[in-house]
């Protein structure tokens, strides 16, 4: 008994030794951000000619769908939201809370001027659009809604359509988990 516990702690060791080998300076292993958004940006300019293929975007239209695009990229390497910005900075504890909430109304500020101009960028891309394209665009939102909604198995979904007990839209799935 006392040998098999000595051979799996060394099998132990051993792989955990094959692993920090393998683990970049993120401290997570196999993680590397830099082919992370290698893939991200792919599959963004994936989605971007799926979309002008889908839309049957011509070259004039072509500007106002990169700015559309453009602006519903987001902020990279900005403030985390309302609580990094005054929560959560070092020394943050000797902060007050006046200037915590000063500095959460400004980040409020910040989110409703960036939402601002992609509404202003959505509406002129729109307007661009022939009927039938526009048309398209709806149902392609209309997609995208439900995708992020988490009616199938999109990036936030998980549940893969099917609902939890006591979701907003009802209480389906509540007889098996009681059955």
């Amino acid at each position: 008994m006392r040998k098999s516990w000595i051979v799996m702690m060394a099998a132990c060791a051993a792989s955990s030794a094959a692993i920090a080998a393998d683990t970049p300076a993120t401290g997570r292993p196999g993680w590397d951000r830099a082919a992370m958004e290698q893939r991200h940006a792919a599959r963004e300019a994936k989605r971007a000619e799926d979309m002008v293929l889908l839309l049957g975007l011509r070259p004039d239209q072509r500007p106002a769908f990169d700015r559309f695009m453009q602006s519903m990229r987001p902020e990279r390497g900005g403030p985390g939201g309302m609580r990094d910005a005054a929560m959560h900075k070092p020394g943050a504890e000797d902060t007050p809370l006046p200037a915590k909430l000063d500095a959460m109304d400004a980040e409020v500020d910040r989110r409703s001027t960036m939402a601002k101009q992609r509404i202003a960028a959505t509406r002129q891309f729109y307007a661009s659009l022939t009927p039938d394209q526009q048309h398209r665009f709806d149902a392609i939102e209309d997609l995208r809604r439900d995708r992020d909604r988490g009616h199938g198995h999109g990036r936030r979904g998980g549940w893969g359509g099917v609902h939890r007990p006591g979701a907003p839209d009802g209480d389906h799935g509540s007889a098996a988990v009681a059955g």
